[in-house]
């Protein structure tokens, strides 16, 4: 008998309804009016077996219907579904896509049994912890993050009113991977969840922490992650990261619980011109610490980004390379959506969308050319400041915000396989 063939969120597109694909289902939140309502629609956060994710919204016409059918952290069969651009205004998205999926009547969900297919309990697409800044001026994309907690033994909730009189609490704590310390702030139901977390449970020390789709916002010039609805924690977790974090802490190739992070002074800007006069005299020559957090976890890495670009100013012009991250900076998306289908004798115009458009990049020297280590728009955070001083970062109330739940996991509840 043949094996029945089923599909993977990875080649999803729109125009086909006939989906058939096995998930976990990682994550299941509502989001709130601003009055505090919850709304009966919901969202999933779906998983498959090439460890490819999509978020999925599931209307209130059918939500009633098919809520009862769906456990956080089972595998599904899910069939009969469409594909749907995000619209430009909807924020705070899951994953680094377009697209989305939604639920009808039509969509019928069977549960699995765990040795029927092989699906990770989680997946994550990390960033470093020293990119975020150029992710706290927009609220289109979470991200996953990963840190060991300091100090974590005087963590303490704070409970108070807010300006509105209304009460809230939140936990403040920061994460560092070895190079980098960001703060991290979780609001109300999922900072009760974290403060139970911490205290009842034995866990190894130091804890090490993977936050999934994260907010990452700037409080006082400082970036700062905090929580929307989709947002969860994982202490401990059984991840290879985690793994090599903790290996290279017992192996003391990092400086333990830095109290306090010497600040440099901001990279000056100088003109094209003047990166070609540069001497050996003028390189910075800087000591790299290894990153606690490892390699990112990319899924299904089967394309990417080896761009050659050419790049000029009103004083001369280079070529400059842009390796993977520096290219799905500047297009937004990673290389097997930009690049999925193409004909190999025509140029993508896809990757022609960043001509014309202003960049500021880091560059290193590698032989006649240069390549990208950082790349961010102009006007991303050179001005960029927040709007007063009590505009701390908050729960977001509005439909993908703050949730219904609080989602956290332990290592005890669940292992990758």
């Amino acid at each position: 008998m043949a094996t029945q063939k089923y599909d993977s969120f990875k080649d999803l597109r729109k125009g086909k309804y006939d989906w058939k694909v096995q998930a976990r289902v990682m994550n299941l939140w509502r989001g709130y009016t601003k009055k505090g309502k919850p709304f009966k629609a919901f969202n999933l956060l779906l998983l498959d077996s090439k460890r490819c994710r999509i978020h999925a919204f599931v209307p209130d016409h059918v939500a009633d219907l098919l809520e009862p059918s769906i456990e956080a952290g089972k595998i599904y069969l899910f069939k009969n579904f469409t594909v749907k651009e995000y619209k430009e205004e909807e924020k705070f998205r899951c994953i680094l896509k377009d697209i989305q999926i939604i639920f009808s009547n039509e969509t019928k969900i069977s549960s699995l049994e765990e040795n029927e297919v092989c699906i990770d309990k989680a997946g994550f697409d990390f960033y470093d912890l020293a990119d975020l800044k150029e992710l706290s001026t927009q609220t289109t994309y979470l991200t996953d993050v990963i840190g060991v907690i300091q100090d974590h033994d005087g963590l303490r909730l704070a409970r108070f009113n807010n300006r509105l009189g209304q009460p809230q609490t939140h936990i403040k704590f920061t994460i560092t991977d070895g190079k980098t310390n960001v703060n991290v702030t979780f609001w109300d139901q999922l900072a009760e969840h974290f403060d139970e977390a911490i205290r009842e449970e034995d866990f190894e020390t130091p804890l090490i922490i993977i936050i999934g789709c994260g907010r990452v916002t700037k409080w006082k010039e400082e970036v700062d992650v905090s929580n929307v609805g989709a947002t969860s924690f994982y202490i401990n977790y059984n991840h290879h990261c985690v793994s090599l974090l903790r290996t290279m802490l017992s192996e003391n190739h990092i400086q333990k619980f830095k109290k306090s992070m010497v600040k440099k002074e901001p990279p000056r800007q100088i003109t094209i011109q003047e990166i070609k006069e540069l001497g050996y005299d003028d390189i910075e020559v800087e000591k790299i610490n290894t990153c606690l957090c490892g390699p990112r976890d990319v899924p299904y890495p089967d394309k990417w980004y080896n761009l050659c670009i050419r790049a000029t100013d009103d004083t001369a012009e280079i070529d400059i390379v842009l390796e993977n991250m520096a290219g799905q900076k500047c297009y937004g998306k990673h290389a097997y959506e930009m690049l999925d289908k193409i004909d190999e004798n025509v140029f993508p115009e896809g990757l022609k969308t960043i001509e014309g458009k202003e960049y500021k990049m880091k560059l290193a020297k590698k032989g006649n050319s240069y390549v990208a280590k950082d790349v961010s728009h102009v006007i991303d955070f050179e001005n960029f400041t927040t709007e007063n001083e009590d505009a701390q970062p908050r729960p977001i109330q509005e439909s993908y915000g703050e949730g219904s739940t609080a989602t956290y996991h332990l290592e005890s509840m669940s292992e990758n396989n």
